[in-house]
Formats: structure tokens, sequence, C-alpha cells
């Protein structure tokens, strides 16, 4: 009689259906062959002679290692074998202590089977724990994953046992089953002072998870409203907001709602109604404004405004902004207007004016030209204006842009707006400002990004010399600007960026980069009043590569150059260089990835290498990254790299990626690869077994009848 020795036995036995052989596979001498002949019953059709294996396993309790059996627990609960639910729900009352700690997979096979047997069973086992409780929340797992409705009445007999300590656990547990009965008790947890917070969320998650059509839940006193009255209170901000929701459930609840408001404009000091409290309100109301319409909405309006002028906290008071504009709309114009001076706020509230309907920009341009206005009004009104989007009012905040008597705030506001517009007619202004050496720096990094975003072609050399500026904000913003420009001589600029923004160990002696082929603009020798691109920062060399991708095909040539000296770079800048060439479908970008991802390993010595296994480590930072990249290439015309990823050196993460891209190619080539591979292997994982089953189903093979 046959006896399978090597994985690649098993791998014919599956391929042939061969029920018998693998059979006798889980009695071998090799654990890994015992080990995958029991995975691989696991996918078989429940043949009597597979079962009864199954079954044999798991009565081996002399089984040196826990493997098989608890390779026989998961191949009985895909197999959804009843007869094995005594015996499962036995090892699940082991508890996590037990030998071969097989309390979960019994779990998880119990939840694969179901049933009112296995239902019966853990409620059974319910009230059966250990001193911390862990094996009751095995059981309270697998009941919150079945959802079985007739487990809420011993729930809720239960959840006494379990307080004060893990009864948000139970609570956890009857939202996921998600029975209106369960409501009347989470809401007293949700209720009690003597629910610490995380109890108290817990309720409170849990009850918004039961069906919203059954809400409020059928009590006559006190109504639902009234016991989270208290939770809409709560120190925890988390908790405030599940009660504000449940409450805008209803009428009643959004009246209370409105008094939370009432209250806080009367004394906004006690503790009845904490500022988040209040925020919370107003988030919901700019969340569903439709849902607190009534007839006369106009005292509602003014409670909000008066939290918008009033409150002592900006939380408040830019949750309140929003809520006015969501539910007042045209009306909370004014407020708002008069809201862009507080400077907590202004930037918000400047957004919401520019999604006005219909934005008051006769008043955002008269406060924008009042030179006697303060400067965060001013500054809103100029963030609104780019907001809004209308080239009209470009001349005004090119006005306020050159007049250097205006606050720097000011006037940088309306650079992000001119470049927010897009108008060319900035381009020229913007670019004498960014290059005056005079002006604040924040001043000129923020005429450099707008002309970043209005990508002028005649601003590109003012960009690339704001690029080797020593002001770090100046070059930071240039840098990511240039991805605005779509043309060769920026992404060379970028390029130095990356090879010379490394950490400083990695940088070469000066004079000895490598040669990417780069010059300066127009063939002109560097200014030596200006930084050199070698100033050993990474983040200028992390702005950089996000700017390359941007830039798109022209970029190409100078991604490909920078991966011939990766190694030189960071793990992070490696990462990065890599996605900016995963994203380019060019067959160059491909040839690269392959390359990179095929990098010779260090020697054998140095590896750690699990038996018949790849590395497990990619032996340079791009590795990783680069082999993973080309597995989301999953097509025909991917075949060769991504089966270049099955060799005996490849990275081990890799190859489960790739065997899944030759998967979905799908093809019997990609298919034959697959097999491959398997056959070489002295250790199957989990994702090993699936491929061969894969296979084998695409071959119409079946294990059984």
């Amino acid at each position: 009689m046959e006896q399978a020795s090597s994985l690649a036995d098993l791998v014919r036995m599956r391929l042939d259906g061969d029920v018998a052989g693998l059979c006798r596979a889980t009695r071998s001498e090799v654990l890994d062959v015992r080990l995958s002949a029991t995975r691989l019953l696991g996918g078989s059709t429940g043949s009597p002679e597979a079962v009864e294996t199954l079954f044999a396993c798991l009565r081996q309790r002399d089984e040196p290692y826990p493997g098989p059996r608890s390779q026989a627990v998961r191949a009985l609960g895909r197999l959804r074998e009843r007869r094995a639910v005594p015996t499962l729900l036995e090892l699940l009352a082991e508890g996590p202590y037990a030998p071969g700690q097989l309390d979960r997979p019994a779990g998880d096979a119990l939840v694969a089977i179901g049933g009112p047997e296995v239902v019966r069973g853990l409620l059974g086992l319910l009230d059966r724990r250990t001193n911390d409780g862990t094996l009751s929340f095995r059981v309270l797992d697998a009941l919150a994953r079945l959802r079985p409705p007739e487990a809420v009445t011993p729930l809720l007999a239960s959840l006494w046992l379990y307080l004060p300590e893990h009864a948000g656990h139970v609570a956890r547990t009857l939202g996921a089953i998600g029975d209106p009965r369960a409501a009347s008790a989470l809401l007293v947890l949700a209720h009690s002072p003597a629910s610490d917070t995380h109890l108290r969320r817990a309720a409170l998650t849990a009850l918004h998870a039961l069906p919203a059509a059954t809400w409020p839940p059928a009590r006559r006193y006190p109504s639902a409203e009234a016991l989270l009255f208290a939770a809409q209170r709560d120190p925890d901000p988390e908790t405030a907001r599940l009660a504000t929701a449940l409450l805008a459930r209803t009428e009643d609840g959004r009246n209370d709602l409105w008094d939370v408001l009432h209250m806080a404009s009367h004394t906004p000091e006690q503790p009845e109604s904490p500022p988040h409290a209040v925020a919370a309100v107003c988030a919901h109301v700019a969340e569903e404004p439709d849902l607190f319409a009534v007839p006369d909405p106009g005292e509602y309006h003014s409670l909000l405004r008066h939290h918008l002028r009033e409150s002592a906290a900006p939380t408040v008071r830019r949750a309140a902004a929003r809520a006015l504009s969501a539910y007042a709309g045209a009306e909370a114009g004014g407020a708002l207007l008069e809201a862009l001076g507080d400077a907590h706020i202004s930037d918000t509230v400047a957004d919401l004016v520019g999604r006005l309907a219909d934005p008051p920009v006769r008043e955002l341009l008269e406060l924008l030209a009042d030179t006697d206005g303060n400067a965060p009004q001013r500054r809103g009104a100029a963030r609104a204006l780019g907001c809004i989007g209308q080239t009209e009012a470009t001349p005004a905040l090119l006005t306020v842009l050159a007049d250097d008597t205006a606050p720097t705030a000011v006037r940088t506001a309306a650079a992000d707006a001119l470049g927010a517009l897009r108008h060319a007619e900035a381009a020229a202004p913007l670019a004498a400002l960014a290059e005056d050496d005079e002006l604040p720096g924040t001043l000129r990094a923020r005429a450099v990004r707008a002309l970043g975003l209005i990508g002028a072609p005649d601003t590109l050399p003012v960009l690339l010399a704001c690029a080797r500026y020593p002001h770090e904000a100046v070059r930071a913003r240039a840098v990511a600007a240039l991805g605005g420009f779509p043309v060769a001589e920026a992404a060379q600029a970028l390029g130095e960026f990356v090879t010379y923004s490394t950490e400083p160990h990695r940088a070469e002696p000066h004079g000895t980069a490598p040669d990417l082929g780069l010059t300066e603009p127009h063939g002109t020798p560097p200014d030596p009043g200006r930084a050199e691109p070698r100033s050993s920062d990474p983040d200028l060399a992390r702005a950089a590569l996000q700017a390359l991708r941007r830039i798109g095909a022209p970029a190409l040539p100078v991604l490909i150059a920078l991966a011939d000296s990766v190694d030189d770079l960071s793990e992070d800048l490696a990462d990065r260089l890599v996605a900016a060439l995963a994203a380019r479908p060019d067959a160059e970008a491909t040839a690269v990835l392959v390359r990179l991802a095929a990098t010779p390993a260090p020697p054998r010595a140095a590896r750690h290498v699990a038996p018949g296994a790849g590395r497990l480590a990619p032996s340079c930072p791009a590795q990783e990254a680069a082999s993973l990249a080309l597995t989301g290439r999953g097509t025909p015309e991917y075949l060769t790299p991504l089966t270049s990823l099955l060799g005996p050196d490849a990275w081990f993460g890799a190859q489960e990626a790739a065997v899944h891209a030759l998967l979905e190619i799908g093809t019997d080539e990609a298919h034959e690869h697959v097999l491959a591979y398997c056959r070489r292997m002295t250790h199957f994982y989990d994702w090993h077994v699936e491929a061969v089953n894969a296979v084998a189903e695409a071959r119409g093979v079946r294990l059984g009848p």
C-alpha cells in the first residue's frame, strides 16, 4: 500500500482525487505530511472515509504535536460535520489552557457548523467560565457570530453575572444578535451611574446595532429618551455622540437635544451641559438637518447663532457654524460672515461660506478690501473667495497680494485663493512674489504652492530656483509644486532631491553623486547663494517621489535611474519609489520591478529560512514592495515576471502573493507553475493547500462523491 512520503505526493493525490491515499497520509511519520493531508481532507465533499479519518485524528490525544488535531477540528468545521458537535463543545469547555489549546479552532468550527444543536450547546456553556472569564468569552464570540434569537433571554439572564467588569462583552454580543428585546437592558446599562465608561459605550454601541425600525423600544416608563439623557452628557465624548444619535431618532429625543442647547446658552458653566455634549448636538444637526426640520425654525436658528457667537469653547463654535450652515442655509450668511473674524474657527467658517448655495461674493469682496478690518476676517474672506471658485475675485485678491502693508496672514490667504482659482493671470504676480528674497518665507512658500496649482509653463524656472532656496518651507513647497509640471525638466530636478536628500550616512561624497543626467535649468551654473539639494532631508525626498508620481510618464526615465541606486535609499523611500513605478503600466516599469524583486539574496548563513520556503525577509528595502507590486498585475502578460518570484531564493512573502496572482490568471500554464512550486515545498501553510485545491477544482477534480 503506497504511503505519501512528501508533500509532492499529496499534491498528486489531490489532483487524482485520491481520498484513500490522503487518509493514509494522515498516519505518516512525517509531521508536515500528516498536517497537510488533514488540511486537504477538509476540502473534501464529506465522504465517510474522510470524515472517519478526521475523527480518528481528533481522538489521538497522545499526539505529541497539537497541529494535526487542530487541523482535524478545522476540517470537520469546514465539512459542517454535525456528529462532531459534542466533541467540539467538550474541546471548547476545556478552555484556552488545556493541552493543545483547541478552544479557538473548536469555536470556529462550531460557528461554521451552526444550527440549533450548536446554539443549545453554547448556551449550556454560557455560565461555565474560568476565573478571568476567558471560556465564556469564546462562547460569547461564537454566539455573536451565529446571531441566534433564542440566545437573547439566556444572555440577559447571564448579564448580571458578568457585572461589573465583563458585562460589556455580553452587551456587544446582544448588539451583534440585533434582537430588539435587548433594548431595555442595554438602556439601563447606558443610564446607570454604576456603569463605567467602557460599559456605557458598549451598551450604546449595541443599541445602534439593533434594527432602527424597532426604535424606540416598547416601554412605558421611564422612556428611552429619559434613560439616554444622562448618557448624552457623559464625560466621554464618544459616548455623548452615540447617545445624541439615538436621541435624534425620535421627536421627543430631538426636543431633548434642543433643550441641551437651551440649557447651555443660559448656564454655560454648568456641568449638566458640557461643551462636548453641546458640540455633539450641533454636529448631528449639521449631519442630518432635514431630521430637525420644523415649520418655524427661527428659534433654533437663533440658538445656533448664540452658540456660534458666545460659546467659550472653539469646538462648540465650530460645530455651531456647521450646524447653522446646514440648517439655516442662506439665512446663515450674515452670522457666518461675522464669524470669519473668529481666529479659532475662521478657516472652517470660510469653507462653509464658500459652499453656500448663494455665496455672498460682494460682501466677501468688501471685507477683503477693508484695510481697517481685522486680519482673521480678511483672511477668512480671501479663503472663502477661493472656495467659491469665481475668477471675478482675482483682481481683488491680486490687489491684496501686492499690498505690502497688509498682514502676512491675509496675503498668504490671498495666494492660497489664487492658487485654488487656478487663474493664469495670477501666475506672473505670484512668481514675482516667490522670487522676492526680502519677503517672509511663509508668504513665499504659499506663492510657490499656488504656482504649482496653476501650472503655467513659464513659471517652471522660478519653481526650480525656489526648490534650491535655503528656506525650508519655500524649498518644500517648491518640490511638491514641481509635481504639477509634467515635463522632463521638472522630473530631473526632483530626481536630484531623491538622490541627495537621504539619510546623511547614505550620501555620496561631495562631487560624486550618481549621474542621473540632471543639469541646472537652461544649462546655467548653480547660484552660489542658493542651497544645493544635498540637504540630508528625508521629508524632501518623500515629497519629491510623490511629485514624480504625479508627473506621470515624463518621470519614468528618472524613476528607472533612481532604481539603480535603490540600496542607498531608506526603506520608506524605497517603498515610495516602487509605488511610483508600480503606478506606471509601461513595460519598462514592469522590467524594473522584476529586477528589484529578483535582487540576489544574501549569503545563506545570513538568512532565516523556513524548510522548503524562500527567504522570510527581503534582502533589500525595495524587494518586498516590488514583489507585491508585481503580484497586483494578475493578467497573462505578467506571467513570466510572476513566475520569477517562485524561485527558491525569492522573498517568501512575495511567493504567496505571486501564487494568488497566478491563480487569478487562471490559465493551464499559470496553474502548472503553481503546482510545480507547491511540489518543491517541504512545509505547507494554509495558502499552499488552498492553491492546490483551487487548481484541482478548476480541473473538476473532487475529493469524494
